[in-house]
């Protein structure tokens, strides 16, 4: 494994610097700025639904069971292992989901910082990764997402494949750390075989420095942990749900919208957004433009080859992962978080040419990079006394069901699915970790077309008629069933009474 040392890394413009700055001190800013910038949500109990459907996908883990074996979601096994692991270690510890969050954003920051320094100034390369943590710690990247896990292993990716010379350790190391990318993120298939098929193309050229066994020792490593997943499963004897999961649903599901319509859907979202925290998003997206500009310059009329390789490396994992959203089949602000490495380095670099050009330009970029860090860093720190105060509604949701039901209560969470993890309650369908899931045609149909549930698990509940049904105040879970045809309001009304409400948590139970 290679070292955090910067001797290997900087060239001799980057040591000359007149005011260098430690690695180490650098990357205890960036722990530090990863912790605060992400205070402010540490204890809240709702963020996004999606993190509570790995918590119950990590708690299945937790008791030792192979992912999907028992319960399915759509995403690839190792956000679930990770999730696992962190319960197995703290217990139904939201808060130490939630650092494991933070610690892959901090990684994610820090892998930003040690590429963008080979070809810019260490204090350029510590901006990047602050923006890095600033648009990571958004609202939609607060909670801990697939996504998260995923930028951390691409990072430290495209850190190691980025050095030139390339050695074959470092392409076996590279491909190894992509394909645990891949095995959180699906759509980084795409990115795995781009930097493939360039380290291919880059081994062909007589004066590279990239070995000619460089894409076999990438392509090898890449391997390994897919063969030790596979391996697992197969002395599981499930091999035919890893496939389903990790294959079948992930192609039926990417095919429900175009790429037109994922990206116009994608640049609404990104408008509105930016509308609400223009002092996050347009200073970002400034300083990631300009940097794009020095990046392409650069690129072309390289200082050294080891910029060009380095830029070659970053700039095609971008552009891959730019297309595997596209082709992604939906469209939603937390896909953005796998951009956010990118945009940080790019911001190293504009500040690095904007120091360069002039004193005025550089404090101008120092500018944009402080306006998202102390927005992002206001927010937190404000909203982290509410957090810590904050009410657990699903909390005590789970303490009255229990005390009402008895041991073993039945329970169907249209909505506030944590209430499960909380009361250790099994799912009414192996497909309902995300409840919506039990509404999507292209996941539901797979699963049945394979005999894991059956085609229509929503009426399938519905005849069951379980003890207690879970939803949200705001309807959100009653609205998914009504989008499927149901009738779930006068299903609801027939056999359900309202027992209780805490917050905008709302218990319901069999007449």
């Amino acid at each position: 494994m290679a070292t955090l040392s910067t001797t290997h890394d900087q060239s001799t413009r980057t040591r000359a610097e007149p005011h260098a700055l430690d690695t180490r001190v650098a990357l205890a800013i960036l722990a530090l700025a990863a912790i605060c910038m992400r205070l402010g949500a540490l204890w809240t109990e709702q963020i996004d639904w999606d993190e509570w459907s790995f918590i119950l996908m990590g708690a299945d883990v937790a008791q030792g069971h192979l992912p999907f074996v028992h319960q399915f979601d759509l995403k690839p096994p190792l956000v679930f292992m990770l999730v696992g692991a962190t319960i197995a270690l703290f217990g139904k510890s939201l808060v130490a989901v939630r650092l494991l969050g933070t610690l892959c954003v901090f990684a994610a920051a820090s892998f930003v910082f040690l590429t963008a320094r080979r070809v810019a100034p260490a204090w350029a390369a510590l901006a990047g990764g602050l923006i890095t943590i600033a648009l990571a710690s958004a609202p939609f990247g607060l909670a801990t997402s697939s996504e998260l896990p995923a930028i951390a292993f691409l990072g430290a990716a495209l850190w190691r494949l980025g050095r030139s010379p390339l050695s074959l350790r470092e392409a076996f190391a590279g491909g190894l750390l992509v394909c645990l990318a891949v095995l959180t993120r699906t759509n980084l298939a795409v990115v795995a075989l781009a930097l493939g098929l360039l380290l291919l193309g880059a081994s062909l050229i007589r004066k590279s420095a990239v070995p000619r066994l460089a894409w076999l020792a990438y392509g090898i490593g890449g391997l390994t942990p897919l063969a030790l997943l596979i391996a697992c499963y197969a002395a599981a004897g499930e091999l035919a749900t890893l496939k389903l999961a990790m294959i079948d649903v992930p192609l039926a599901y990417s095919g429900q919208l175009t790429a037109i319509e994922v990206a116009k859907s994608h640049a609404l979202q990104l408008y509105y957004t930016a509308s609400e925290a223009p002092l996050l998003y347009l200073p970002a997206a400034a300083l990631a433009g300009i940097g794009s500009a020095f990046a392409l310059l650069r690129l072309f009329r390289p200082e050294s080859e080891q910029d060009r390789w380095l830029l070659l490396v970053v700039l095609t994992a971008a552009l891959a992962v730019t297309g595997s959203l596209l082709i992604g089949g939906a469209a939603y602000p937390h896909y953005w978080l796998q951009l956010v490495p990118f945009a940080g380095f790019l911001a190293a670099l504009a500040v690095a040419g904007a120091t360069r050009a002039s004193r005025a330009l550089g404090a101008s970029a120092g500018v944009l990079v402080l306006l998202p860090v102390a927005v992002t860093l206001a927010s937190s720190l404000t909203q982290a006394p509410a957090s810590y105060r904050s009410d657990h509604p699903i909390v005590r949701a789970a303490s009255y069901i229990r005390q009402a039901g008895g041991e073993h209560p039945t329970v169907w969470a249209l909505h506030k699915h944590l209430v499960h993890w909380y009361l250790d309650a099994p799912q009414p369908s192996r497909a309902s970790v995300h409840p919506d899931n039990l509404g999507r045609r292209a996941i539901i149909d797979t699963l049945a077309a394979h005999g894991y549930v059956s085609h229509n698990e929503v009426g399938r509940l519905m005849a069951r008629r379980p003890e207690f049904v879970v939803t949200d105040a705001g309807s959100k879970g009653v609205a998914w069933v009504r989008a499927t045809g149901v009738d779930v309001d006068r299903w609801l009304a027939a056999n359900y009474r309202e027992e209780v409400r805490f917050g905008d948590v709302v218990v319901l139970r069999r007449r």
